[in-house]
């Protein structure tokens, strides 16, 4: 297999090679002649400034006509033939944010030019085989410029027209026809080497999955943890597609975010909210489709593509999660043992956060997952003491830091940990133990260096140096100044602690979180343990007081790795419990009931994403309200139904729906709670639910919980969400959605 794999590999790229220089030979590119000016000059007697063949996405060329800084007002044209590969009627239409016209062999379809209003227009033409003279004007007034031109055979829906059938002039079918195959050929290349690319990342997933197989058969885990993790995996996807095509996870990374970082280079001052290192994992991920979207086999912009790569993204993450709790049961069984490591990572499997951000985008279970990662080779590092081990912490903790800023605090207690058992090594092999010599250690110096470089690599310093320094300004200022929610006090410090109890104990569930604490306890009574005990508490300390405390708020994401020692610590509780020679039989059942109901507990998170209300208000909503009606909308479509093919308009203010006036308005009411009193948006939201702005409820519907008779259930998901203070986006499942209708006089 694979041999014949790179024979493929070697036969795609000799075609490729050849269909390149084919395509530098040829002087007809696919795409039409562009015309860029100011506002009425594209045809007029002023000189555009810019002319050059282009093709979809249209408008690309736009900041290189005005050297990076387009006006405000400006036209467009583009001109050339479109290539019909049939006889038949054809549709025609221009979607566009302002005025634009289109003529087919000079027979207008669309005449928009003055509309400033213009969104869409359409107009269809009977055509025969072959190149037909194409003219299409654009002119752009204010705001963000959209532009597209699609096309359609009669009776099948609408899409961009590809670049392959778009040429800048006419010229005969004799040099028409091999320019258009230069054109096809490239797409299934692409094709080609789109499923190349699946296979060989096929291989390599095997490849790891036989390599993690074959280490956790050597410490005879294998047999009972493949279990866990099926049961796990069965947990994260189901509810993997959660929203879409419409984008319900807040702070999720988008395809959008990956692509623009790739069109920089992720260099020249390209920087986000997050480190890059998984940007690039994830442009790893969907090169298939960026590939195709090259050679234009596949639009990224398109619903298709986009859906494609987001289910892509959750499915790294899905991954990630697998391995978090393969890291936790190597922790655990190293820590207490075999049966306390395979109980452990159970435990971890049901902490509420990790089931929701295991299938989602976000970057919390990836960093997550490289933090477990160093800490199995942290744990190992403090038991051996060997240069690999070492090696192995700096590249894994500096993977979790360059996925995600905060995996710093993690490490900042890890260098005295090491320094200590340096110096006690040192003692037992009789070697004189100043404390410098333990930093200037090989094995110290080896793990700096690997960190520094990885780092270095990983942030693209020499190539976007300066886009490090937006990202460090951004998350030490904006990026976590609104956040804070305690003030720097003992008071406000000793609040922050007792929510970071209650979210840790609200993640894992009671019976877990009270399991988790009494293991913490029995291993600090237990001389052989308390040793082992404190090195897997020091990183969490750590990451408390170097990260926690300093930002002064909490999110349930942010005690994930607080759960995850815990629950390894919860394994040595289950052990032990287990291990009871009197009253095993209670044990063995107060086991069960923890699990059954830690999984019902957990498990709502499932079942209300599968059920989720919105998919119901989308249901009502395409019977209820016609898709000319205007319908007034929250900034945040994330917490709303999908509503693509709406008229739809944010609103915040009262003033601005009383001069829009909106024939609905769609409301999380949720979220609505957490408005802050006095804001103007508090004040909308108060109108509305009063009746006093001229809009009644006309529809209100909410998921019940599954198990209305679970007692303890995770506020957040079953309710009744009136915190101010949002800590959770669990409450974000299944919100409760409002449809309000304007009062007809």
């Amino acid at each position: 297999m694979t041999r014949a794999v790179a024979y493929a590999v070697v036969s795609a790229a000799f075609a490729t090679l050849l269909c390149g220089v084919a395509q530098r030979l040829d002087s007809l590119s696919p795409g039409l002649t562009a015309r860029y000016a100011a506002r009425g000059q594209a045809q007029g007697p002023g000189q555009p400034l810019l002319t050059i063949i282009e093709g979809p996405p249209w408008l690309t060329h736009l900041p290189e006509a005005w050297h990076g800084n387009a006006a405000e007002a400006f036209g467009a044209t583009w001109s050339g033939v479109v290539v019909a590969p049939y006889e038949d009627t054809y549709v025609f239409a221009i979607t566009s944010d302002a005025g634009a016209s289109l003529y087919i062999d000079g027979q207008a379809l669309v005449e928009q030019v003055d509309r400033a209003d213009a969104r869409f227009g359409a107009g269809q033409i009977h055509l025969t085989r072959g190149a037909h003279v194409v003219f299409v004007e654009y002119g752009h007034t204010a705001g963000a410029p959209q532009f597209d031109f699609l096309w359609a055979r009669q009776g099948a829906p609408l899409r961009s027209v590809p670049a392959w059938a778009l040429r800048p002039r006419r010229v005969g079918n004799a040099r028409l026809l091999p320019s258009l195959f230069l054109s096809v050929v490239p797409i299934a290349l692409a094709w080609t080497w789109a499923c190349l690319l699946v296979v060989v990342g096929i291989m390599t997933a095997a490849a790891v999955f036989r390599l993690t197989k074959r280490t956790l058969e050597r410490e005879d885990l294998w047999a009972e943890l493949r279990w866990i993790l099926a049961a796990s995996l069965f947990l994260t996807l189901v509810g993997l597609w959660w929203g879409l095509p419409a984008a319900w996870v807040q702070i999720e990374l988008t395809p959008t975010f990956v692509v623009d970082g790739l069109s920089q280079h992720f260099s020249h001052g390209w920087f986000d909210a997050y480190p890059p290192f998984h940007y690039y994992v994830l442009a790893i991920a969907i090169s298939p489709v960026l590939l195709l979207h090259h050679f234009g086999g596949m639009d990224v912009y398109g619903e298709a593509g986009h859906t494609l790569m987001v289910a892509v993204f959750r499915l790294v993450s899905a991954a990630a999660g697998a391995g978090m709790l393969v890291a936790a049961c190597l922790a655990g069984v190293h820590a207490f043992g075999r049966r306390a490591g395979l109980l452990g990572a159970a435990v971890f499997a049901l902490t509420t956060p990790f089931l929701y951000y295991a299938k989602t985008a976000n970057v919390d279970v990836p960093y997550l997952f490289w933090f477990s990662l160093s800490f199995v080779f942290y744990l190992r590092l403090l038991s051996t003491v060997r240069l690999r081990d070492f090696v192995l912490v700096a590249l894994t903790a500096t993977l979790a830091i360059c996925t995600k800023d905060q995996a710093y605090g993690f490490y900042l207690l890890v260098p005295f940990a090491v320094v200590y058992r340096l110096r006690e090594e040192n003692r037992r092999d009789a070697i004189p133990q100043p404390l410098l010599r333990a930093f200037v250690d090989r094995r110290v110096v080896a793990a700096a260096a690997t960190a520094a470089l990885l780092f270095a690599a990983c942030h693209n310093l020499l190539f976007n140096f300066d886009g490090f320094l937006n990202h460090v300004r951004f998350i030490a200022g904006p990026g976590s100044e609104s956040y804070r929610l305690f003030e720097p006090t003992v008071a406000g410090r000793w609040a922050l602690l007792r929510l970071t109890v209650r979210l840790v104990a609200l993640s894992m569930g009671l019976p877990f979180f009270l399991i988790g604490v009494a293991g913490m306890i029995f291993a600090a009574r237990t001389p052989r343990l308390r040793r082992v005990s404190l090195w897997l508490v020091l990183p969490i300390v750590s990451y408390y007081f170097g990260f926690i405390d300093v930002i002064l708020y909490n999110y349930d994401r942010f005690v994930l790795p607080m759960c995850f020692v815990l629950a390894i610590f919860g394994g040595l509780a289950l052990d032990a419990l287990l291990a009871h020679g009197q009253g095993r039989r209670w044990a063995v059942a107060l086991v069960a009931v923890s699990f059954v109901y830690t999984v019902l507990y957990a498990g709502t998170v499932d079942v209300l994403m599968v059920r989720d209300s919105r998919y119901e208000a989308q249901r009502w909503m395409a019977a209820h309200v016609g898709r000319s009606d205007l319908v007034g909308v929250t900034e945040f479509p994330e917490l709303l139904p999908g509503l693509d093919g709406y008229r739809t308009l944010s609103i915040g203010t009262v003033p601005e729906l009383v001069r829009e006036r909106p024939r609905y308005f769609v409301l999380n009411a949720d979220y609505a709670r957490a408005a802050t009193p006095g804001t103007p948006w508090a004040e909308l939201l108060a109108g509305l639910e009063q009746g006093t702005l001229d809009y009644r409820v006309i529809w209100r519907f909410r998921r019940a919980a599954p198990w209305p008779w679970l007692p303890g259930a995770h506020p957040d998901l079953v309710g009744p969400r009136e915190e101010k203070d949002v800590v959770s986006v669990l409450r974000n499942i299944n919100p409760l959605i409002e449809v309000f209708e304007r009062n007809e006089p």
